[in-house]
């Protein structure tokens, strides 16, 4: 049996490429997805090992509950007494204060602040070289008009020493003199791809801390082991300090990032899994029309004594070396992709890990595993039906597909009832999640029998116009019900869930759309985020500042009512904070004028310093009333118990809690403004002006209602696109699907083909024939895809209705183009099957088997 399966497997080893490239293709993106979690994880480990070198505890203020500690998170600073008491710790050798603080934003020779995609933006004291910093031109900062900048935003910025840089910090916007610049070990510009300002130490206290005598943490040096000398601080200092050694202040912030990459490692293996769940489509498909080919073959078999589980024994073996052959080539393809991962997020971010192509051990066995595992479960029940045939009835050639369909049709339509009830009986995500697999799972039952009216209604308009051969196609399509099922079930899947993603993506546009037109509540906004909706906006949830709050002089807002037209303006300056131990984002403002330049209702006039207002579904969600008293703490950690004077009504661009004073926030300036028109005043001229006042301001942008729509519009364009290309493999193992079904049913029906060129149908005819056929098979596929899609995508939108996805949007343009790409995969799909097709030779072709 073993030289059997060899033999066959020789024979079809072109007829088996697409099943093993479709297997390839998962076991790729799988291995890829491994190893490039492997590799970021153990880089950004690295990275921050040499970060923390030669720290052996470290100081910092503990974080209020609720907040976190990781190395972007604020936390409250330590004076310079905490560390003269740590310096008198038993053991201590050495104990100084550091500034390391995100949110020193350069500005470039073009006159715009550098932004990056995802490092932080360090502001730093200088504190000389060391093991790890070594100057490279230049000196450090003497002056208080002097920084270094390590080599990273040298590069970036195309600064050289002497050159002068404007930084804007928690204070303005500020020039000094590149005095010097710095790099890393190993010839390294940068530990990660951050940038760093490097101030003389009172200037960074000051402009990255708020006063002088602040550090953002202590460094502790010592020969004493580090756990004993831990212990021994933090007895010294009490509680209102976290204390670690240098190991565990790495795994903390080594830690925050790996939860990020691990997460998009599992999303990328949830995609990869996709990927080969729709390629089982495809091995199913093979097998079983390679198998309806070979009863002959198979009855012979069993004609000379091999039993089933000989067969059912050599379809798995033919099934693992095809599954074998596609898992090696597919991991080894994975690491290229990879490497390709690794070198887009090091190129979007800057950084360069130290690190090359890290391999896990588990990554081979897992990928060789998975390839053949699935192959052979794939295989296995086309081998159960074709050893099931007794060796009599196995020589008829239709033989393995006698069977009836009516069992699975009835299950299809139970599968579909269900999942109709789940999708609309408002049973939240899970419910709304269990309905989209059951309704794949009902359509792709229910196909067979769709197969037999939606195919003809499909071919109808074009059916006489293209004659003989689109008759033929329509009527090849759908003789086999099963097989069609099983050909467009692979498309259908794939084509499901981008046009599902189509649908919600577009809702989410059009929510954004109104909330930002008719609910915005305030004609121009002043904000730091290149025209985005204002920090703030949305849910108001918290989380750490990115790079730093952009924010502005409040005398901006005084001028800005004095101009005419102005019917009012008011500022917000915001902080991440802590509300009752969860994290929330903070607002404090002028209440009243706020409230009436946003025209939001309140039940209370006004706020005093001792109370909170909050908006009115964080009160129903916390189960909270006026009077209740709650605790507040600031970034900073100030922590305050204020009473809960009211509440107002959540809009668009205010949600959380909001305070009449700004005390123990990060940044005492506004980070966003809000300004409201006189009926007939002229917009673009107030906006003009405003924006004349913050020229100096590069973070700062004053915009209208469309251009915060066409800013939500690309964020959301951008996140669409990215599940596109995830989605996209799967899309393309459905397209592989058809033209696998073609090129094995032109073998199938050789003998067929050459009857048809015998009794006159030429090659032209011949070739249309195969094409037509192929576009109905795409073009059912998709048009099951787009309809399962949109019923998906309107359930998901309804079931997220409370969580700002209220309007509902169908993208018909986008929903016909997948259609239009359905035809042109299906010629595509065709292109050798039909060019084969088209050179039967007719007397071998009717000799054929």
């Amino acid at each position: 049996m073993w030289r059997v399966a060899m033999r066959g497997l020789l024979r079809r080893k072109l007829r088996l490429a697409l099943s093993g490239i479709s297997v390839l293709l998962g076991v790729m993106a799988v291995s890829g997805s491994m190893i490039a979690a492997a590799t970021l994880g153990e880089g950004f480990t690295r990275t921050f090992g040499a970060a923390f070198a030669g720290v052996d505890v470290m100081v910092t203020g503990k974080p209020a509950p609720g907040q976190q500690a990781g190395p972007r998170d604020p936390l409250p600073p330590v004076t310079q007494s905490t560390v003269d008491k740590v310096s008198a710790v038993d053991g201590v050798d050495r104990a100084f204060g550091v500034v390391t603080v995100d949110g020193a934003r350069p500005v470039g020779k073009d006159g715009k602040v550098i932004v990056l995609q995802g490092p932080p933006r360090y502001g730093v004291d200088w504190r000389g070289e060391s093991d790890q910093i070594q100057l490279r031109t230049g000196r450090g900062p003497s002056q208080e008009d002097e920084v270094a900048i390590n080599a990273g935003l040298a590069e970036i910025g195309g600064f050289a020493v002497g050159d002068p840089i404007d930084v804007i910090t928690s204070q303005p916007r500020r020039t000094f003199r590149i005095s010097g610049i710095y790099g890393y070990r190993d010839g390294r510009a940068s530990l990660g791809g951050e940038t760093q300002v490097a101030f003389t130490p009172p200037v960074a206290q000051q402009l990255m801390l708020g006063g002088t005598g602040r550090y953002s943490s202590i460094t502790v040096k010592s020969t004493v082991d580090p756990a004993v000398l831990k212990d021994r601080v933090a007895g010294a200092l009490g509680n209102g300090f976290l204390v670690r050694t240098g190991k565990e202040a790495s795994a903390a912030a080594t830690a925050a990032l790996t939860e990020i990459i691990d997460l998009v490692g599992t999303i990328l293996l949830g995609f990869s899994a996709l990927a080969l769940l729709v390629g089982v489509f495809l091995v199913v498909n093979t097998f079983t029309m390679l198998l309806a080919q070979r009863t002959g073959e198979l009855a012979l078999l069993r004609a000379i004594g091999a039993s089933r589980s000989q067969l059912i024994g050599m379809v798995q073996l033919e099934a693992a070396v095809v599954g074998l052959a596609a898992s090696v080539v597919g991991f080894g393809l994975g690491i290229g992709v990879a490497a390709l991962l690794k070198a887009v997020m090091q190129s979007r971010s800057g950084s360069q890990l130290p690190v090359g192509i890290l391999i896990p051990e588990y990554a081979l066995p897992a990928a060789l595993v998975v390839g053949v595992l699935v192959t052979c479960a794939a295989a296995l029940w086309p081998a159960l039906r074709a050893a099931a045939v007794p060796p009599v009835a196995a020589m008829r050639a239709s033989a393995v597909e006698a069977k009836g369909i009516g069992v699975l049709t009835a299950v299809g339509a139970v599968l579909s009832v269900a999942a109709v009830a789940s999708l609309s009986a408002g049973l939240g995500y899970p419910g709304l999640l269990a309905g989209i697999v059951l309704l794949l799972l009902g359509v792709g039952l229910l196909t067979p029998l769709l197969s037999r009216w939606a195919v003809r209604a499909i071919s109808w308009p074009v059916r006489r116009l293209v004659g003989a051969p689109g008759l033929l196609g329509e009527r090849n399509a759908v003789r086999n019900p099963r097989r069609t099922a099983a050909t467009v079930a692979m498309l259908m899947i794939g084509v499901a869930l981008v046009s599902g993603v189509s649908v919600v993506t577009a809702s989410l546009q059009a929510s954004a759309t109104a909330s930002l037109t008719t609910n915005l509540g305030s004609d121009l906004v002043i904000t730091g985020d290149s025209a985005g909706p204002p920090r703030g906006a949305g849910r108001g949830e918290g989380g750490p500042p990115k790079n730093g709050t952009p924010s502005f002089d409040e005398s901006v807002i005084a001028r800005t009512r004095a101009l005419p037209g102005v019917a009012g303006a008011a500022a917000v300056r915001t902080d991440q904070g802590v509300l009752a131990d969860t994290r929330q984002l903070l607002f404090a403002a002028d209440v009243p004028v706020l409230l009436s330049t946003l025209g939001i209702h309140s039940d209370v006039s006004t706020v005093d310093k001792d109370a909170v207002l909050l908006d009115d579904e964080s009160l129903r969600e916390r189960g909270l009333r006026a009077g209740d008293t709650v605790t507040v703490t600031t970034s900073t950690g100030v922590a305050r118990q204020l009473r809960v004077a009211g509440t107002y009504a959540a809009s668009y661009l205010l949600r959380g809690p909001l305070l009449s004073t700004a005390d123990g926030f990060a940044v005492d300036r506004p980070s966003s403004g809000y300004i409201d028109l006189v009926p007939g005043a002229d917009a673009g001229r107030v906006k003009a002006e405003v924006s004349a006042m913050l020229r100096d301001n590069p973070e700062i942008t004053v915009a209208d209602s469309a251009q915060l729509v066409a800013a939500s519009d690309n964020q959301i364009a951008s996140l669409q696109t990215v599940l596109y290309v995830l989605l996209g493999l799967a899309v393309l193992i459905g397209v592989l699907g058809v033209a696998n079904t073609m090129a094995l049913s032109i073998v199938e029906r050789t003998r067929e083909l050459g009857l048809l060129r015998a009794i006159g149908l030429h090659r032209g005819e011949v070739l249309g024939m195969v094409s037509f056929e192929s576009v109905l098979l795409a073009l059912f596929g998709a048009a099951l895809g787009v309809g399962v899609g949109v019923a998906a995508g309107v359930a998901t939108v309804h079931a997220a209705a409370g969580d700002g996805l209220g309007t509902l949007a169908l993208p018909w343009g986008t929903l016909a183009a997948f259609l239009a790409l359905a035809v042109l995969s299906g010629v595509v799909a065709a292109a050798l099957p039909a060019r084969r097709a088209a050179r039967t030779r007719v007397l071998s072709a009717v000799a054929y088997g």
